[in-house]
């Protein structure tokens, strides 16, 4: 986090088969930006961050509904997160036909 970011809102989220990550959600109001950061405490721990700008793709909508205090704003954030920490460790994802 840059020394112009300010905290917005974080949560803790239990997903499938009981694994928790931690969103959180950070804003440069200079830059114009919103930071994504999701972190799993599963042993490796992981972490993924991603940078947003206002009205530039589907995470901002969810990131305008994680700070309203909408629960499944944060589950999608949770899962998004959860699934790229699996695609850059280079586990499989999940697959169904």
């Amino acid at each position: 986090m840059s020394e112009d970011e300010q905290f917005v809102a974080e949560q803790t989220v239990t997903t499938e088969r009981e694994h928790t990550v931690t969103v959180r959600i950070s804003q440069d109001p200079v830059e114009d930006f919103y930071r994504v950061a999701v972190t799993s405490p599963a042993s490796p721990a992981q972490h993924l961050t991603t940078t947003v700008s206002p009205g530039d793709s589907f995470l901002m909508n969810l990131i305008q509904g994680a700070v309203s205090g909408e629960q499944v704003a944060w589950r999608h954030l949770a899962h998004w997160g959860q699934g790229n920490l699996r695609a850059a460790s280079g586990v499989p994802r999940r697959c169904f036909s």
